[in-house]
């Protein structure tokens, strides 16, 4: 049979370590919300830039039928002279790839594997 005194250093042990653990769970769990107070103040920063952003590109354009007909064909020249221009580049590009892969001569200075 155990002492009362004993029964009492048995319960006062388990207080404590109940105490300690709620103690240890509740400073992480005011770590992580700190953490997370800072990421959303990250992410609203970032989010004012995009609002910034949106509000200064251009507005969606009116429907076509309701512009003037000069209109419609110099916005439409202009989108598909930048298409020219595009495709145009991205052509020069290949062909200079092709030259490059067709015109390499083997040489073992060349090589990366080999040492120098």
């Amino acid at each position: 049979m155990i002492a009362w005194w004993g029964w009492l250093l048995i319960w006062s042990g388990l207080v404590i370590a109940l105490l300690a653990m709620v103690a240890l769970l509740g400073w992480r769990l005011v770590k992580r919300f700190f953490t997370l107070l800072d990421d959303v103040f990250t992410v609203t920063e970032k989010l004012s830039i995009l609002d910034g952003v949106a509000a200064e590109a251009e507005t969606r354009p009116v429907n076509a039928i309701l512009r003037e007909s000069a209109e419609v064909r110099a916005t439409t020249g202009a989108r598909m002279a930048r298409r020219a221009e595009r495709k145009h580049a991205r052509r020069q590009a290949r062909i200079r790839r092709g030259k490059m892969l067709t015109t390499a001569t083997i040489d073992l200075k060349e090589w990366p594997h080999e040492p120098r």
